[in-house]
């Protein structure tokens, strides 16, 4: 079984009570998650720098370490 299957049949043994508690921590869980995640996007947008290098990122090597551009496919 995998672990979908085993908290599946967990679930069968729950009370009420008890399935209500899973379900508010299962949301809670879900909504730190996301906030989160916009957390995380809000700090790199504050964060990032415009060097005006339009391929910086596929040629990060060349530009820090002086190596011969790669061919972009």
């Amino acid at each position: 079984m995998n672990i979908k299957q085993l908290i599946k049949a967990e679930l069968d043994y729950l009370s009420t009570q008890e399935l209500q508690e899973f379900y508010e921590l299962l949301k809670s869980r879900s909504q730190r998650q996301n906030n989160h995640d916009d957390e995380l996007g809000d700090l790199l947008e504050r964060c990032k720098v415009s060097t005006g290098i339009q391929d910086l990122a596929e040629q990060h090597d060349h530009y820090i370490h002086g190596t011969p551009k790669r061919e972009v496919e």
